[in-house]
């Protein structure tokens, strides 16, 4: 892999899109995704939050909508929508498997929620650019690493799955120090990203752990704190979560990546 550049698509780095759900969770995902491939981001929780924004002149070149929201559904939305922007490209994202016809009728293309990320962005380039292929990630035609996300807060270890698959990545993915040992011991694992604060055991017992049935893996250590003077125990980078972007954790992952393929046999197969 290469360097994380601004956006996947870079050509497409200054387009501005809408995304409208009306769960909060939902939208910080979306938006990390979206502006980890150079796309300016802004949300709108319901239809009428949505229309404000355009009324107000955004700039957006692209609506991404949800189906069921209350108040104004994504149908009314999209028919208000296609009626005052003939021209804008609007891709419906929906659970519901069967969408109403009218709403097929109004945007451009749907997606069910859950698609593969790669999914999403694929169709977001040919929406933009009109064309019917999307340029490949430059980690296409390489061997993929896997990457432990070892997180007990939900949505973190959420965003950060979608942050390593984004950057070409293969994501195990898990909430406790257990899981994680169990893991660890029977996957082949390239680095570990790991929270400090796990509930039952704290996160520099658990790189001591795993360090010693694979010394060679390196492991990212997460915390709101400083990393503490007199511990290590084999954790090979220790970055402040309010001091990191997400695209320097990435770049630090693939780094000591790197550097361990310089040792014979790693990744190490599991015991």
């Amino acid at each position: 892999m290469t360097d994380m550049e601004p956006g996947i698509w870079p050509q497409l780095s200054a387009a501005q899109l809408l995304c409208v759900d009306d769960d909060p969770a939902t939208l910080q995902v979306r938006k990390l995704l979206l502006e980890s491939n150079g796309y300016s981001v802004r949300t709108a929780t319901s239809g009428a939050e949505a229309l404000d924004a355009m009324t107000e002149g955004a700039d957006v070149r692209l609506v991404i909508l949800d189906y069921l929201m209350p108040g104004m559904n994504g149908d009314e939305l999209a028919k208000r929508l296609r009626k005052e922007y003939p021209a804008l490209p609007l891709l419906a994202m929906s659970a519901v498997g069967q969408l109403p016809e009218s709403l097929l009728q109004s945007v451009n293309a749907h997606l069910q929620k859950g698609e593969d990320p790669e999914v999403l962005l694929s169709m977001i380039a040919e929406l933009l650019q009109g064309t019917q292929s999307a340029p490949t990630t430059s980690s296409s035609s390489r061997e993929r690493k896997t990457i432990l996300c070892v997180e007990d807060e939900e949505l973190q270890l959420k965003l950060r799955r979608l942050l390593f698959e984004n950057a070409g990545y293969d994501v195990l993915d898990v909430g406790s120090a257990v899981a994680a040992l169990d893991v660890f011991r029977s996957q082949p694992v390239h680095a570990v990203v790991m929270d400090y604060s796990l509930h039952g055991q704290d996160g520099i017992s658990v790189a001591a752990e795993m360090k010693k049935m694979r010394p060679a893996v390196p492991i990212v250590m997460l915390s709101g704190l400083p990393q503490p003077e007199s511990e290590n125990n084999g954790i090979d980078c220790w970055l402040r979560k309010v001091d990191v972007e997400p695209e320097d954790l990435v770049k630090k992952v693939e780094m000591l990546i790197e550097n361990c393929e310089q040792i014979p046999h790693q990744p190490s197969t599991p015991e």
